[in-house]
C-alpha cells in the first residue's frame, strides 16, 4: 500500500521565479526510536485480528501524523493482513463440527450465512428480533455442535475486521530498512505525479559507468563508441520499460564533454493515470540514478563495495536531474541532487547484464513488464514482416529494430525500424496519434529531416489531417488499425526501385565461373547472385550470364547445357530401371543420386522433368502421380536441340525461337468425379 504525494511532508518555496517542492526524507538515524516503537507495535499484534489494531496508537508511536501514515504504509512491505482459512479455524474448534457442516454443504462463511438465513426464514418467518437472537443462534449452532461464540466468529470470518496480521519476512525489519523504503517510496510518489523528468548526462562518464554492461542482441555494434553507445543504451532502457522519451545533445568542445538532455515523459503528459505508467517511469529513474535495492536483500561485503563504487560513478554521470510534478492543480519543480541521492537505496545487487531487474517486492501490485515494443502496432508489424520474410516475400529487405540514432541540428531522432538491402538503408517511423504536444514534438523533428531521402512514415488514416503539413515531404504508408507489411514493401518498390543499379552490380564472369564449376545453381541461389529480389527480375538479370553453354529456366535456375544433357540421359535410365515409378520415388532417388539436387524443392525437380519431352508425369488423382519414358514411333528417344538457349522464361517465344523437335505428347488426364456429390 503506497502513499500519495499529498500524504508526504513537504516544503514549497520559490527560486528564480519558479515554484519548487522539497519532500521530507529521513536522514540516517532520524526517528530511529519512533520507528522501532512502531515496529514493536506491529510485532505485538502478530496473529491478532485487524479490529484490535488502532491507527491512533500506531500514530502515537511516531508522534507526527503525516510521517506515521507514510511509515505504516511502508511497513506493508513486511506486514500484511491475511484472512484465516476455514480449515485452520476448525483445527481449534474441532473436526466433528466441520464434518457436520460439510455434510450440509457448508464449507465457507458465505454458505454458513446463507444456511442461517434459511433457518430464520423457516423458524422465525424471516425476522429475528434482538430478544430472540441469542436463543435462535444457540439452537442453530447446536445443530452442528458449535458454540454460540464460535458461530459468531465463523459468520464474520471473511470480513476485514477478522483478518490477522502476518509478516512476510522471517525476521522483523530494522528501523533503517523502514526509513530507506520510506525515502524510496516518497521519491517515487513524486514521479507518479510528474509530467516529465529531465536528465543532463555526461556521455563520457555514463559510458564509463556502463562499460561493464551488455547491450541486448542487435543493440550493440550499430554506432560503436561515444555518444552513440550512450544513446542506444538509454533508448534500450526506455523502450524496455515502456517509457516515452526525447533526446537532444550539446556538442562537445575542447573543454567540455558532450552532454545529452534526456526527457522522460510522465503519466500527466501521456496518460494522466499515475499508477502503471508512473511505476515504469519510476523504475527507469531508479536505474538512471543508481538506486533500487531491496531492503531485505543480503549481499556479500565484496559485492557491496563494488555496488557502491558503481553507484558513485553513475551518479557522477548525471550532471542534473529535475522533474515537473503536479498536485493541487499547480506544477512544481522537484530537484534531485547529491544530498537526495545519498538518502536513497544503493544499486541493487544484480549482474551487470541484468541491471534492469527489480526486486520482487518492488513489483508487487504492478502490471506485467511491458514489451520492448513501443506499441502493439510495432509488434504486429514486426511479426507480419518476419512471416513474409520466412516465405521469401520481402524482396530482399532486412528488418532492423532500434537502428542507430540520427543526429539532427537541434536534437536526436530515433527511428522505429531500419530496412536494409545491400547498400540501401531506409528508416521507418510509425507515428501514433497521441496528445497534441506529442504531435508537435514529432513534427518539429520531422521538419529537420525533410531533405533526407531515406525516411518512410507510417501514419494512421485518422491522423491524416494532423500530419498534413508533412504529407508532401515524405513517402507515407497510411494504415487503419494495423500497419500492413505488404503495403509497406509495395511502397518501397515504387519509391526505391533500383533494379537498374543492381543489374550493374552483377559480376557476370564470377557467376559463369561458378555455374561452370557446379553445373547447376537452383533458382533460390540465383536471386542473391544476380541481385534480383522478384521473380519478374530474374529473367532480365539472367540474360547477363546466359550464353557460352549456360542457360536459365524459370523455376529451375542457371545450368550448363552439357550438365543438363548428362542429367537427362541419367534420368531416363533411372526411370526405365524403376519401371513406371511414382513421382515421390523419382524425387527421392534423384536427391540421393545427385548431390546438386539434394537441397532442391519438389517443384524444381518437376520443372527439370518438364524440359524433356520424353519424360511424362501422369496423374491419376490429385494425390497419385507416376513418371514414365515416352518414345517416338520408331522406338527412339526424342532428341533435343543442341543449339544454345539463352533464357527460358514463361513469356511466349517467337516463331524463329521454336524448337524443331516434335511436340511433347499431351496426355489426357483421367477424369475424376465430384468427390463431394
Amino acid at each position: 500500500m503506497r502513499f500519495s504525494l499529498q500524504d508526504i511532508k513537504k516544503q514549497v518555496y520559490r527560486r528564480g521565479g519558479n515554484l519548487y517542492v522539497g519532500l521530507h526524507f529521513l536522514r540516517p538515524g532520524e526517528l530511529r526510536p519512533e520507528i522501532e516503537r512502531l515496529i514493536a507495535y506491529h510485532e505485538q499484534l502478530m496473529g491478532q485480528p485487524r479490529r484490535q489494531f488502532s491507527q491512533d496508537e500506531a500514530r502515537a508511536c511516531v508522534g507526527d501524523y503525516r510521517l506515521a501514515h507514510c511509515l505504516i504504509a511502508a511497513l506493508s512491505a513486511w506486514y500484511h493482513w491475511q484472512q484465516r482459512s476455514w480449515s485452520e479455524v476448525f483445527q481449534r474448534i474441532g473436526s466433528e463440527s466441520q464434518s457436520l457442516l460439510e455434510m450440509a454443504g457448508i464449507t465457507s462463511p458465505i454458505q454458513l450465512r446463507l444456511a442461517l438465513y434459511d433457518y430464520v426464514n423457516e423458524h422465525q418467518q424471516g425476522f429475528l428480533d434482538a430478544q430472540e437472537r441469542a436463543a435462535t443462534l444457540q439452537k442453530f449452532s447446536a445443530t452442528y455442535q458449535l458454540g454460540a461464540s464460535d458461530l459468531e466468529y465463523l459468520l464474520a470470518l471473511d470480513s476485514d475486521d477478522e483478518e490477522v496480521l502476518t509478516r512476510d519476512s522471517p525476521r522483523p525489519p530494522s528501523a533503517q530498512d523502514v526509513a530507506t523504503l520510506y525515502n524510496q517510496w516518497a521519491f517515487e510518489s513524486a514521479l507518479f505525479n510528474a509530467s516529465n523528468v529531465r536528465f543532463i548526462i555526461d556521455c563520457n562518464a555514463f559510458e564509463h559507468a556502463q562499460s561493464g554492461t551488455d547491450l541486448p542482441a542487435g543493440a550493440a555494434g550499430q554506432i560503436g563508441t561515444g555518444i552513440g553507445t550512450v544513446v542506444k543504451r538509454l533508448c534500450y532502457l526506455a523502450r524496455r520499460l515502456g517509457v516515452y522519451y526525447d533526446l537532444t545533445y550539446d556538442p562537445s568542445s575542447a573543454n567540455t564533454a558532450p552532454l545529452l538532455h534526456l526527457t522522460l515523459y510522465g503519466p500527466q503528459e501521456m496518460t494522466g493515470a499515475p499508477q502503471q505508467y508512473g511505476m515504469r517511469l519510476a523504475r527507469l529513474c531508479r536505474l538512471l540514478l543508481g538506486y533500487g535495492s531491496s531492503p531485505r536483500q543480503v549481499a556479500t561485503i565484496a559485492h557491496e563495495r563494488n555496488k557502491q563504487k558503481r553507484s558513485k560513478t553513475l551518479t557522477n554521470a548525471i550532471v542534473e536531474a529535475e522533474a515537473t510534478v503536479h498536485f493541487l492543480q499547480r506544477s512544481y519543480c522537484f530537484a534531485m541532487n547529491q544530498t537526495l541521492l545519498s538518502l536513497l537505496p544503493p544499486v541493487e545487487a544484480a549482474p551487470d547484464s541484468n541491471v534492469e531487474e527489480l526486486p520482487a517486492y518492488a513489483q508487487r501490485g504492478t502490471a506485467d513488464a511491458p514489451s520492448i515494443f513501443d506499441s502493439n502496432i510495432e509488434q504486429s508489424f514486426t511479426e507480419a514482416f518476419i512471416a513474409l520474410q520466412n516465405s521469401n516475400a520481402v524482396e530482399g529487405w532486412q528488418l532492423l529494430r532500434e537502428p542507430e540514432p540520427l543526429m539532427l541540428e537541434h536534437g536526436i531522432f530515433i527511428p522505429d525500424f531500419a530496412l536494409t538491402r545491400e547498400q540501401k538503408r531506409i528508416y521507418v517511423e510509425i507515428l501514433g496519434f497521441w496528445t497534441p504536444s506529442y504531435r508537435e514534438r514529432k513534427l518539429q523533428k520531422l521538419q529537420q529531416l525533410r531533405n533526407r531521402g531515406d525516411i518512410v512514415l507510417a501514419i494512421p488514416v485518422e491522423a491524416r489531417e494532423a500530419f498534413a503539413s508533412i504529407a508532401q515531404m515524405f513517402p507515407i504508408a497510411w494504415y487503419a488499425g494495423q500497419l500492413s507489411a505488404t503495403e509497406l514493401i509495395k511502397l518501397l518498390r515504387n519509391r526505391y526501385d533500383d533494379f537498374a543499379d543492381r543489374l550493374a552490380l552483377i559480376d557476370s564472369a564470377a557467376v559463369r565461373q561458378r555455374v561452370q564449376a557446379e553445373g547447376f545453381l537452383p533458382e533460390r541461389l540465383c536471386y542473391e547472385l544476380l541481385h534480383a529480389y522478384r521473380r519478374s527480375e530474374l529473367p532480365q538479370a539472367a540474360e547477363r550470364v546466359s550464353g557460352q553453354g549456360i542457360a536459365f529456366s524459370a523455376g529451375i535456375g542457371l545450368y550448363k547445357l552439357d550438365w543438363m544433357e548428362q542429367l537427362r540421359t541419367s534420368f531416363v535410365l533411372l526411370i526405365e530401371n524403376l519401371a513406371a515409378p511414382s513421382l515421390a520415388d523419382v524425387l527421392r532417388e534423384a536427391r540421393a543420386r545427385w548431390s546438386s539436387l539434394a537441397d532442391c524443392e519438389d517443384s524444381t525437380i518437376e520443372a527439370i522433368l518438364g524440359l524433356w519431352p520424353e519424360v511424362r508425369v501422369s496423374r491419376s488423382s490429385i494425390f497419385e502421380a507416376t513418371v514414365e519414358v515416352v518414345k517416338d514411333g520408331e522406338g527412339q528417344l526424342y532428341t533435343i536441340n543442341n543449339e544454345e538457349t539463352t533464357v527460358s522464361a514463361p513469356a511466349k517465344k517467337s516463331g524463329r525461337e521454336k524448337r524443331t523437335i516434335p511436340k511433347k505428347r499431351v496426355v489426357k488426364e483421367a477424369a475424376q468425379g465430384d468427390l463431394w456429390n
